[in-house]
């Protein structure tokens, strides 16, 4: 059986078997036009297309026919495939308001904790350790409800330029809403909700204090 010899990044690569050459133009590891060579060629080098090497099967489909019955059949529209790396990424413009409403009734947790330490015989606004305390875990989980809304509102891609939300907490949940409702265009109403809320407090914590 011949060897042979093709053109591959300007130099010459081989001896191969005709039939692993084949192999290679089916594969379409190298290209009908690229230059081959075998002994029987003499010092002249031929395109592949032009010797008795088999070429690859042509994968133009060929014409659709022609008449009254040749209707398209539906086809099912398929998302493209999404790799997990990038299924973090992908964003989407709604926004869940979850956290936000959380923070906005978070006046209303803070009077049930009040209402909680008054029930044991703490005094919620007499300075005790205990009273520290609980006001001190509900500012922190304050703060840890404006970070996750806030991670939320990036998540979604409503933040793309990353301003700052967070530190806005620093003047009280009214500045985050209002910060919140600049930045991400969301709605305002955690901020009438926590309003509301702080009335209710309020109310709730006179009457606790003057028992």
């Amino acid at each position: 059986m011949a060897e042979w010899y093709y053109e591959q990044d300007g130099t010459h690569r081989g001896p191969v078997a005709e039939v692993d050459l084949n192999v290679m133009l089916a594969n379409r590891l190298i290209d009908p036009s690229t230059r081959v060579w075998t002994a029987s060629f003499g010092q002249a080098w031929k395109h592949a297309f032009e010797t008795q090497l088999q070429m690859p099967a042509p994968t133009t489909p060929p014409p659709l026919p022609q008449g009254a019955n040749s209707q398209p059949h539906p086809v099912a529209a398929v998302a493209p495939p999404v790799a997990s790396g990038q299924a973090a990424i992908v964003c989407s413009n709604t926004l869940t308001e979850k956290w936000a409403m959380w923070l906005a009734c978070s006046p209303l947790i803070f009077l049930a904790v009040d209402i909680i330490l008054a029930s044991v015989g703490i005094d919620p606004y007499g300075g005790s350790s205990q009273a520290r305390g609980a006001t001190l875990w509900c500012g922190i989980g304050s703060f840890v409800l404006a970070y996750k809304d806030a991670s939320t509102i990036n998540a979604a891609g409503r933040n793309p330029q990353h301003r700052w939300l967070l530190p806005f907490m620093l003047l009280m949940p009214v500045g985050y809403f209002l910060r919140r409702w600049y930045v991400a265009a969301t709605p305002l109403t955690p901020l009438w909700i926590w309003l509301v809320s702080v009335v209710v407090y309020a109310m709730g914590a006179g009457a606790l204090s003057t028992q």
